[in-house]
């Protein structure tokens, strides 16, 4: 069941992970004696790792770069599939100079834990990765990041790492990868008639959660997920009706780029079947989470991990780079004056009247309490260090 939070953003997606975590959970430590032994390269829960996109096997773990899946046809499991997914989002975000910016405590930057019923020396391991400056915008006019339209990106990222090639071929692979940046929510335009309460711009978060399962199964969900309702007069569609409007108006042109893109990949052309089949229904009380633009997906058949390797990881990059060049057209205007933002004490005594600083902090506060992945995090790594790493950086307080 999905729970409804107040002005909190894409809480299906939250079932989504719950349904992988409670997977990998049985995986790891209750499942039969099949799937205990067949498990391998897990890349498991949110996305944290190396900023910079690797060119040869020194900077990776000692594993073949494919292995075959016995039981799927002898299709072919890439190794690492999410680790160039989350390098692809860090090297956007960061240059190789810049990893001194990362704000995770060391002790918290990674972890291992042994899995259960594999070969002796395979372990899943956590890397846990946080930036709250960007290099990437260049707004570095302040050295503390303030006048910064985006205010935090982090990840983590969980694989199984094992000396040996058995482990490596079996059909009960598991991967997650989740991938978030959130925008300021302190970004005033009082010009232009489509923001919110307070005259704050409701701009949306990024998240990218992939997740594989055992038997071959695949959930994917991309998004610019909206912090609060959508205006629902803001814009027109092709066919002259009213439809929301995501990106405030003075950026339309953007959203009208995404449109197109989430069409290329799950809308059909003349009866044919979309790039990216929808996934299925959301609850409605979830509806309202997703924005017109969410590309949910689940794949399951024979060419299944090919589509994640090319298909979903082109979508990937495109959503990925259009919410940047949404950041970056934000952060030029600031940097204008088109656009200003609340800085220290102003933006303490005009909380109240911020509902888009209201929003973020709802989503943290629910997540902090219901995240689905404490249970598995604590298991595999401790009470302490997982409830450090999901309050300090997954959802740290605003």
């Amino acid at each position: 069941m999905v729970m409804v939070m107040s002005n909190a953003t894409t809480v299906a997606l939250l079932s989504i992970l719950a349904i992988a975590i409670a997977s990998v959970e049985t995986c790891l430590a209750f499942g039969n004696a099949h799937a205990r032994s067949s498990i391998f390269a897990p890349r498991h829960f949110l996305d944290h790792s190396t900023p910079t996109l690797h060119n040869d096997d020194r900077h990776m773990p000692p594993f073949p770069r494919q292995a075959k899946i016995h039981g799927t046809n002898d299709s072919l499991i890439r190794l690492r599939l999410y680790r160039k997914f989350h390098d692809y989002g860090w090297k956007k975000l960061l240059s190789d100079s810049d990893a001194e910016l990362d704000t995770v405590r060391e002790e918290l930057k990674s972890n291992t834990s042994p899995v259960k019923g594999a070969p002796p020396g395979t372990n899943v391991v956590a890397n846990i990765r946080s930036i709250s400056r960007f290099p990437c915008l260049a707004a570095g006019k302040d050295a503390q990041g303030d006048g910064q339209v985006l205010r935090l990106a982090r990840s983590a990222f969980l694989e199984t790492q094992s000396p040996t090639n058995d482990a490596l071929t079996t059909p009960m692979t598991v991967h997650v990868l989740n991938f978030v940046l959130f925008p300021s929510p302190h970004i005033r335009d009082g010009k232009h008639n489509d923001c919110r309460e307070g005259g704050y711009l409701s701009l949306p978060i990024f998240g990218a959660d992939i997740v594989s399962l055992p038997g071959n199964k695949h959930l994917v969900a991309l998004d610019f997920q909206p912090v609060l309702p959508l205006n629902e007069s803001a814009s027109s569609s092709s066919d002259g009706k009213e439809k929301a409007s995501l990106f405030p108006k003075q950026y339309a042109a953007l959203e009208s780029k995404l449109e197109k893109i989430h069409s290329k990949y799950q809308k059909s052309n003349s009866g044919s079947t979309p790039l990216l089949p929808w996934g299925g229904d959301i609850p409605q009380q979830a509806q309202r989470f997703f924005s017109p633009y969410a590309l949910w997906t689940r794949l399951a058949d024979e060419n299944a991990m090919d589509t994640v390797d090319t298909t979903v990881w082109e979508a990937f990059q495109e959503y990925t780079d259009l919410y940047l060049e949404l950041m970056s057209a934000v952060q030029n205007d600031v940097d204008a004056g088109k656009l200003d933002m609340a800085m220290g004490q102003e933006q303490e005594t005009d909380g109240n009247n911020n509902l888009v600083w209201r929003g973020q902090i709802d989503y943290l506060e629910y997540r902090r309490t219901n995240d689905p992945a404490r249970p598995m995090l604590q298991r595999m790594y401790g009470n302490e260090w997982a409830e450090n790493v999901i309050g300090e950086v997954l959802f740290p307080c605003l």
